[in-house]
Protein backbone atom coordinates (compact mmCIF):
# COMPACT_ATOMS: atom_id res chain seq x y z
CA UNK A 1 0.00 0.00 0.00
CA UNK A 2 3.07 2.26 0.97
CA UNK A 3 4.30 1.68 -2.45
CA UNK A 4 1.19 2.41 -4.44
CA UNK A 5 0.93 5.43 -2.07
CA UNK A 6 4.24 6.18 -3.11
CA UNK A 7 3.89 5.95 -6.69
CA UNK A 8 0.74 8.10 -6.69
CA UNK A 9 3.01 10.82 -5.05
CA UNK A 10 5.50 10.92 -7.49
CA UNK A 11 3.00 10.63 -10.40
CA UNK A 12 1.11 12.95 -9.19
CA UNK A 13 4.45 15.41 -8.46
CA UNK A 14 5.76 14.55 -12.20
CA UNK A 15 2.80 15.38 -14.05
CA UNK A 16 2.91 18.66 -11.83
CA UNK A 17 6.93 19.33 -12.57
CA UNK A 18 5.99 18.44 -16.78
CA UNK A 19 3.12 20.97 -16.23
CA UNK A 20 5.27 24.09 -14.68
CA UNK A 21 8.19 22.66 -17.60
CA UNK A 22 5.96 22.78 -20.55
CA UNK A 23 4.52 26.40 -19.08
CA UNK A 24 8.10 27.94 -18.49
CA UNK A 25 9.09 26.64 -22.35
CA UNK A 26 5.75 28.00 -23.54
CA UNK A 27 6.70 31.26 -21.92
CA UNK A 28 10.48 31.55 -23.10
CA UNK A 29 9.20 30.66 -27.21
CA UNK A 30 6.22 33.27 -26.63
CA UNK A 31 9.13 35.79 -25.13
CA UNK A 32 11.55 34.96 -28.25
CA UNK A 33 8.71 35.48 -31.06
CA UNK A 34 7.88 38.79 -29.33
CA UNK A 35 11.81 39.61 -29.15
CA UNK A 36 11.80 38.54 -33.42
CA UNK A 37 8.66 40.68 -34.08
CA UNK A 38 10.43 43.69 -32.75
CA UNK A 39 13.51 42.94 -34.84
CA UNK A 40 11.40 42.06 -37.75
CA UNK A 41 9.32 45.71 -37.13
CA UNK A 42 12.20 47.43 -36.60
CA UNK A 43 13.84 49.16 -39.75
CA UNK A 44 17.43 48.99 -40.40
CA UNK A 45 19.05 52.00 -39.65
CA UNK A 46 21.02 52.29 -43.02
CA UNK A 47 20.08 51.96 -46.86
CA UNK A 48 22.22 51.28 -50.55
CA UNK A 49 21.45 53.22 -53.59
CA UNK A 50 23.07 52.56 -57.02
CA UNK A 51 23.97 56.08 -58.30
CA UNK A 52 24.97 53.96 -61.36
CA UNK A 53 21.25 52.76 -61.27
CA UNK A 54 19.91 56.05 -60.73
CA UNK A 55 22.07 58.04 -63.65
CA UNK A 56 21.05 55.19 -65.99
CA UNK A 57 17.08 55.73 -65.37
CA UNK A 58 17.03 59.57 -65.07
CA UNK A 59 14.99 60.72 -68.07
CA UNK A 60 16.98 63.83 -67.23
CA UNK A 61 20.68 62.15 -68.26
CA UNK A 62 18.82 60.28 -71.16
CA UNK A 63 17.84 63.80 -72.60
CA UNK A 64 21.20 65.07 -71.47
CA UNK A 65 22.90 62.31 -73.82
CA UNK A 66 20.72 62.99 -76.77
CA UNK A 67 21.53 67.03 -76.32
CA UNK A 68 25.06 66.18 -76.12
CA UNK A 69 24.68 63.66 -79.39
CA UNK A 70 22.88 66.37 -81.23
CA UNK A 71 25.75 69.33 -80.56
CA UNK A 72 28.72 66.89 -81.35
CA UNK A 73 26.84 66.13 -85.02
CA UNK A 74 26.68 69.76 -85.55
CA UNK A 75 30.03 70.05 -84.36
CA UNK A 76 31.17 67.63 -86.77
CA UNK A 77 29.29 69.21 -89.84
CA UNK A 78 30.92 72.10 -89.07
CA UNK A 79 34.21 71.09 -88.66
CA UNK A 80 33.74 68.53 -91.94
CA UNK A 81 32.86 71.91 -94.04
CA UNK A 82 36.09 73.70 -93.03
CA UNK A 83 38.41 70.73 -93.47
CA UNK A 84 36.79 70.55 -96.96
CA UNK A 85 37.68 73.87 -97.59
CA UNK A 86 41.40 73.59 -96.52
CA UNK A 87 41.10 70.47 -98.73
CA UNK A 88 40.48 72.92 -101.80
CA UNK A 89 43.23 75.36 -100.60
CA UNK A 90 45.65 72.64 -99.99
CA UNK A 91 45.18 71.34 -103.99
CA UNK A 92 45.25 75.04 -105.20
CA UNK A 93 48.60 75.38 -103.50
CA UNK A 94 49.89 71.92 -105.12
CA UNK A 95 49.31 73.16 -108.12
CA UNK A 96 51.30 75.96 -107.66
CA UNK A 97 54.15 75.42 -106.67
CA UNK A 98 55.47 74.95 -109.98
CA UNK A 99 54.85 78.56 -111.14
CA UNK A 100 55.86 79.58 -107.28
CA UNK A 101 59.29 81.09 -105.92
CA UNK A 102 60.34 79.10 -103.45
CA UNK A 103 60.07 81.90 -100.54
CA UNK A 104 56.57 82.27 -102.11
CA UNK A 105 55.56 78.93 -101.87
CA UNK A 106 56.59 78.78 -98.37
CA UNK A 107 54.77 81.80 -97.29
CA UNK A 108 51.53 80.26 -98.92
CA UNK A 109 52.37 76.82 -97.50
CA UNK A 110 52.99 78.42 -93.88
CA UNK A 111 49.66 80.32 -94.05
CA UNK A 112 47.79 77.31 -94.98
CA UNK A 113 49.81 75.23 -91.92
CA UNK A 114 48.39 78.09 -89.54
CA UNK A 115 44.93 77.44 -90.64
CA UNK A 116 45.25 73.93 -90.33
CA UNK A 117 46.00 74.13 -86.77
CA UNK A 118 43.33 76.68 -86.04
CA UNK A 119 41.00 74.05 -86.99
CA UNK A 120 43.26 71.52 -84.70
CA UNK A 121 42.52 73.62 -81.70
CA UNK A 122 39.12 74.57 -82.39
CA UNK A 123 38.54 70.57 -82.28
CA UNK A 124 40.18 70.20 -78.96
CA UNK A 125 38.21 73.58 -77.78
CA UNK A 126 35.02 72.26 -78.72
CA UNK A 127 35.83 68.50 -77.15
CA UNK A 128 36.73 70.07 -74.04
CA UNK A 129 32.93 72.15 -74.14
CA UNK A 130 31.10 68.56 -75.28
CA UNK A 131 32.81 67.23 -72.09
CA UNK A 132 32.44 69.84 -69.70
CA UNK A 133 28.77 70.21 -70.70
CA UNK A 134 28.30 66.92 -70.21
CA UNK A 135 29.80 66.61 -66.91
CA UNK A 136 28.14 69.83 -65.69
CA UNK A 137 24.62 68.49 -66.44
CA UNK A 138 25.94 65.03 -64.56
CA UNK A 139 26.03 66.97 -61.47
CA UNK A 140 22.87 69.05 -61.74
CA UNK A 141 21.25 65.41 -61.89
CA UNK A 142 23.16 63.76 -58.97
CA UNK A 143 23.01 66.71 -56.91
CA UNK A 144 18.90 66.49 -57.23
CA UNK A 145 19.03 63.04 -56.61
CA UNK A 146 21.12 63.36 -53.44
CA UNK A 147 18.31 65.89 -52.26
CA UNK A 148 16.22 63.26 -52.55
CA UNK A 149 18.20 60.50 -51.02
CA UNK A 150 18.43 62.62 -48.33
CA UNK A 151 14.49 63.74 -47.78
CA UNK A 152 13.75 59.72 -47.92
CA UNK A 153 16.64 58.77 -45.00
CA UNK A 154 15.33 61.34 -42.79
CA UNK A 155 11.44 60.19 -43.81
CA UNK A 156 12.43 56.78 -43.07
CA UNK A 157 15.13 57.02 -40.38
CA UNK A 158 18.25 56.02 -42.47
CA UNK A 159 21.20 56.96 -40.20
CA UNK A 160 23.34 55.82 -43.06
CA UNK A 161 23.15 55.57 -46.88
CA UNK A 162 25.99 53.00 -48.73
CA UNK A 163 26.88 53.42 -52.13
CA UNK A 164 25.78 49.55 -53.71
CA UNK A 165 28.71 49.57 -55.80
CA UNK A 166 31.23 49.45 -52.93
CA UNK A 167 29.20 47.68 -50.39
CA UNK A 168 28.30 44.20 -49.26
CA UNK A 169 24.63 45.26 -48.51
CA UNK A 170 22.24 44.48 -51.22
CA UNK A 171 19.29 43.57 -49.80
CA UNK A 172 16.11 44.77 -52.22
CA UNK A 173 14.44 45.50 -49.37
CA UNK A 174 16.83 48.87 -48.47
CA UNK A 175 17.58 49.66 -51.78
CA UNK A 176 16.10 53.04 -52.40
CA UNK A 177 17.43 53.62 -56.04
CA UNK A 178 14.31 53.39 -57.35
CA UNK A 179 12.42 55.55 -55.12
CA UNK A 180 15.01 57.72 -56.02
CA UNK A 181 14.27 57.66 -59.71
CA UNK A 182 10.62 58.11 -59.20
CA UNK A 183 11.10 61.33 -57.94
CA UNK A 184 14.29 62.30 -59.70
CA UNK A 185 12.41 62.34 -62.87
CA UNK A 186 9.21 64.21 -61.47
CA UNK A 187 11.13 67.08 -60.23
CA UNK A 188 14.06 67.17 -62.69
CA UNK A 189 12.74 65.22 -66.23
CA UNK A 190 15.06 66.52 -68.31
CA UNK A 191 18.09 68.86 -69.17
CA UNK A 192 18.27 71.20 -71.84
CA UNK A 193 21.89 72.53 -73.12
CA UNK A 194 22.86 74.97 -75.47
CA UNK A 195 25.26 75.15 -78.20
CA UNK A 196 27.77 78.19 -76.47
CA UNK A 197 28.67 81.01 -78.72
CA UNK A 198 31.85 80.34 -80.56
CA UNK A 199 34.63 81.73 -78.86
CA UNK A 200 37.77 83.01 -81.46
CA UNK A 201 40.58 80.77 -81.90
CA UNK A 202 43.88 81.87 -82.59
Amino acid sequence: HSASTLVHYFSKNLLILLFSFILVCNSIIAEEEKKLDKIENINFPAAVIDMKVVLAKSSAFITLQKEIQKLEQNYKEEIKNEEEILKKEQEKLVAQKSVLSNEEFKEKEDIFKQKVNKIQRKVEQIRRELESTMAKGMQIIQQEAIKHMKEIAKKEGYLLVFDANTTVISADRINISSIVVEKLNKSLPKISVEKKKEKKVD
